[in-house]
């Protein structure tokens, strides 16, 4: 009977941890701005962009998609039926690549690009 006391008070005691800690937006969204931005200026110092796609069962990257990659040093990374559990990261990420992409090459690239990436629809086109 002891045992389970013991494991009642520590289950309750353990949950109550949990109330009133939430994420701050704010910082969160703020910390994951800056990491995107650095880690696309790296990349781009590397020639190594990445646009990142939502994907599904069977990749959803073309051979157009390859001819993409090729003309503009571009790869694509699909990450299949496992997304990640945060993708605002990879939607911030892909933003400066949008802007690069139009910054570089005007917006002959729109039409080529697999529709797939993150944060594409909210993209101002």
């Amino acid at each position: 009977m002891k045992k389970i006391k013991l494991i009642y008070f520590l289950a309750i005691f353990i949950s109550a941890l949990g109330i009133g800690q939430e994420k701050d937006q704010r910082g969160c969204t703020k910390h994951l701005v800056i990491s995107a931005k650095m880690n696309f200026e790296d990349d781009l110092k590397n020639k190594s962009i990445v646009l990142y796609l939502k994907g599904g069962i069977v990749s959803v990257i073309t051979k157009n998609d390859r001819e993409f990659e090729k003309s503009y040093g571009i790869k694509y990374h699909d990450f299949g039926c496992v997304l990640p559990e945060d993708f605002t990261y990879y939607e911030i990420y892909n933003h400066y690549v949008f802007q690069y992409l139009t910054e570089k090459y005007g917006n002959d690239w729109k039409e080529l690009m697999n529709k797939n990436a993150f944060g594409w629809k909210n993209h101002k086109t």
